[in-house]
């Protein structure tokens, strides 16, 4: 097939240019050149920026387009007329793009957020979701039975620049006393490897899936929440030589009241009482599944964070907004203080809640 990705110079566009040269296509990219100028061969890059120089593809016959960066309304309606003849247009949403998550579970039949007030230029991120699903408003109105939809959640693994997930891991490895959020045992956690969300697409538009469908994970039936994702972090730290380490589950209504920024701040934590975020982590990926969605084990993914970037760096702006080893300590002094006798659990304690 002759694939155009819109993007493909890093994290996810970039897996999805690896897995399709994988699979033998012809590749196109089409972004401004700035995170990236070395391609594999075999793949085309027009160099050019999506809300100017889309007649760079005017007149180009495609096979499908995959579009992992658009956000923008008026640059989705530009695109899908510059495309109009592609007999597919893949649109990388997000489930960001539903209008609650106050209920479970989040499927593909749930509404999308409002967004008639939307501006068709508003580049503003603080309006993400209504962006999103304005633009899969606007794929859906072009194309048709020829549009895919995808609405990932959490996307981790190799390349990731936001260091949300990959915190986790790096925190493992330095040791010490590491502050958790003390959550129920079976409050759930969804991501998914980009490894995996890029084979699928590229399998769905070989397959010419249409219509929207969540992506994330895990998808085998398996439990998956903070035990597992600490019980991963911890064995990939010991076979790396990392330091000792002890995990302190820390209240949730003490980490609110500190002040503590769930998801950003603490990565990965939602306040299990929360109402309005009940449906984050509990999102219905069976469609994705009957279609060839499979998702790898949560230590494959610790494994490929370490083995990218095994040590952390204080500038590194991955690091950026997330806890800070002062913070941290401090948080843990003062819970220890409200809550005299506090325990760090060990591993051994970690590995019985499973």
């Amino acid at each position: 097939m002759r694939i155009l990705v819109l993007g493909g110079g890093v994290f996810l566009g970039a897996a999805i240019v690896d897995g399709a040269l994988a699979r033998g296509h012809a590749i196109t990219v089409f972004n401004r050149g700035r995170s990236r100028s070395d391609w594999p061969a075999g793949v085309e890059a027009v160099v050019g920026d999506r809300s100017t120089d889309l007649g760079l593809l005017q007149g180009r016959d495609f096979d499908a387009a995959v579009d992992v960066c658009g956000y923008v309304p008026a640059d989705l309606r530009a695109s899908a007329a510059a495309l109009a003849s592609c007999n597919r247009y893949c649109f990388v949403s997000s489930i960001s793009a539903y209008a609650s998550f106050a209920h479970a579970p989040i499927r593909e039949s749930d509404p999308l957020a409002a967004s008639d007030a939307l501006a068709e230029d508003d580049r503003d991120r603080a309006h993400y979701g209504p962006q999103k699903a304005a633009c899969e408003r606007v794929v859906a109105a072009a194309f048709g039975a020829r549009a895919l939809i995808v609405r990932p959640g959490l996307i981790v693994g190799p390349r990731d620049t936001s260091g949300r997930f990959s915190h986790w891991p790096w925190r493992a490895l330095a040791g010490g006393d590491i502050l958790v959020p003390d959550v129920p045992a079976d409050e759930p956690i969804q991501l998914i490897d980009v490894r995996d969300l890029a084979d699928w697409i590229v399998h769905a538009v070989e397959a010419g899936a249409s219509g929207a469908y969540n992506a994330t994970g895990p998808q085998d039936g398996r439990a998956f929440g903070w035990p597992e994702l600490l019980e991963a972090c911890v064995e990939a730290a010991m076979r790396r030589g990392g330091a000792p380490l002890r995990f302190l589950p820390v209240g949730e209504a003490f980490l609110r009241e500190q002040g503590v920024a769930p998801w950003n701040e603490l990565p990965l934590w939602l306040p299990s009482s929360d109402p309005e975020h009940h449906g984050m982590s509990r999102v219905d990926c069976s469609r994705a599944v009957a279609a060839g969605l499979v998702t790898r084990p949560i230590a494959e993914t610790v494994d490929a964070v370490l083995d990218e970037f095994p040590a952390l760096v204080a500038d590194d702006p991955r690091r950026r907004g997330k806890l800070t080893p002062e913070r941290e300590r401090e948080l843990i002094s003062r819970w220890r203080e409200r809550a005299p006798g506090t325990a760090p659990a060990s591993r051994g304690t970690l590995g019985a809640t499973r």
